[in-house]
């Protein structure tokens, strides 16, 4: 009796064993079921916030981080010329729909309310923009959507990348001439017989924004007689005092280590290496465009940086096809303490 109580007594114990083992099992299995059901409840709300967030910046409201000083003072990003550190950027929204959002990233456009106009601060593609391949176009613009603007792979890539997306003014457009001088800007709207001064055009059209010259006359002055001094020593030709003095003159400036006129640089190069040497065709070409100016063909248009002492706009890369234009610049949202409206 003794035996089999002993047996009966084993076999209790080890069915209370399995039976606890098993419950335990069951009980990790459902514990592992409930976390990867919370997992997937999760990835699941993540996904569809992405795709919110996409659909909006796509089609509706699309965030952008300035990357250069080239609007300063209307917008802020890249290094400040007086100081030469980095400068906190401007994350700023974009109105998508009123020009018309593009179908998919790079491709054909919807139908837009209107065309944009002088005067406003545009969103456009950089026309000097290579992307690498098409996986990472997409990349770069899914990330750069669904960060808001804090990601950006053509930042991470370094190097000299072009920066994909360019914001600027709307300036000219539809068969204006536009001339360069000294930094300033001279407009011959279409049917006008001649050239008007900037802030005179301003006034012609009805127009109120702000164009930031920072480079000053005497910026000028030496860039000029520097240049004609390089140019005529080189050909061995003998210079005067008087040049002599403006090109040594000291400009007395905190921007003088930080900023240069690359455009009027290149004007006057290309003016003192045309009257050197006048049987050269290409620099005879060259001399001339600068001489006369950029034309603007109907339904194009030229943006350019409110900062036009240090801006890459369509000086460079000629005028834009308004049909290529993404957004409208609304407002400044980061940092906090330049949360405004843009003009």
């Amino acid at each position: 009796m003794r035996s089999d109580g002993n047996f009966l007594d084993r076999l209790q114990c080890w069915t209370e064993s399995l039976l606890t083992r098993r419950a335990r099992r069951l009980e990790r299995k459902k514990r592992k079921h409930m976390r990867r059901g919370v997992l997937m409840e999760w990835l699941d709300a993540f996904l569809w916030a992405v795709m919110v967030v996409l659909l909006l910046n796509q089609y509706l409201l699309q965030a952008y981080q300035i990357p250069s000083g080239s609007m300063r003072d209307t917008l802020i990003g890249g290094r400040n010329p007086y100081s030469g550190r980095m400068s906190k950027s401007d994350r700023i929204f974009v109105d998508k729909v009123i020009f018309g959002p593009e179908l998919l990233p790079g491709m054909a456009k919807l139908p837009g309310f209107r065309e944009s106009r002088r005067g406003e601060v545009i969103i456009f593609e950089n026309p000097e923009y290579e992307s690498p391949s098409l996986f990472y176009e997409i990349a770069q613009r899914v990330l750069y959507m669904v960060s808001l603007s804090f990601l950006d792979l053509n930042r991470i890539r370094g190097g000299d990348t072009a920066h994909q997306f360019l914001i600027k003014r709307q300036v000219a457009m539809d068969g204006d001439r536009v001339l360069f001088r000294r930094g300033g800007l001279y407009i011959q709207p279409k049917g006008w017989p001649a050239l008007l001064e900037e802030e005179d055009f301003k006034v012609f059209t009805n127009q109120d924004y702000g164009n930031h010259l920072l480079l000053d006359d005497g910026y000028y002055n030496k860039l000029d007689a520097t240049v004609k001094m390089i140019y005529l020593e080189g050909a061995g030709l003998i210079t005067g005092h008087a040049l002599a003095n403006r090109a040594a003159a000291d400009w007395v400036s905190p921007l003088k280590k930080t900023m240069l006129d690359q455009y009027e640089m290149e004007r006057l190069e290309f003016d003192v290496y045309r009257t050197l040497f006048p049987y050269d065709e290409e620099a005879g070409y060259a001399a001339a465009t600068y001489e006369r100016g950029i034309y603007v063909p109907e339904g194009w248009l030229l943006p350019l940086g409110d900062n036009r002492s240090d801006s890459l706009d369509g000086r460079y890369f000629g005028p834009v096809n308004s049909k290529k234009i993404l957004g409208r610049a609304l407002f400044i949202y980061w940092p906090p303490r330049r949360i405004s409206g843009i003009r």
